[in-house]
């Protein structure tokens, strides 16, 4: 589902206070292996800024949102949208 970009990112924000996020294959392996956590992912959604949008004809748009976790360290996270929920596709410490 592509939206214009502020309006995008007011749905991820609002979805995200009403944990309806979920997490790819790969996004949940990078939290493992690179110690974030929920409450980190929870806390870069509401300090979260738009700082891309990659569109690609042959998957979803993707929503690169860049927030802080819970130590103040910035975290990006790379989003699309579902009907009803946002999947974090991708995710690192900037």
């Amino acid at each position: 589902m592509r939206q214009e970009p502020r309006q995008a990112l007011k749905t991820v924000k609002s979805r995200a206070r009403a944990n309806a996020f979920t997490y790819s294959q790969h996004a949940f392996e990078l939290m493992v292996d690179s110690s974030i956590y929920e409450e980190d992912i929870k806390r870069a959604f509401s300090t979260a800024r738009l700082v891309g949008v990659h569109y690609d004809g042959r998957t979803r748009t993707h929503y690169v949102l860049e927030g802080f976790g819970m130590d103040e360290s910035a975290l990006v996270l790379v989003c699309s949208l579902q009907r009803r929920l946002v999947e974090v596709v991708d995710l690192y410490w900037a």
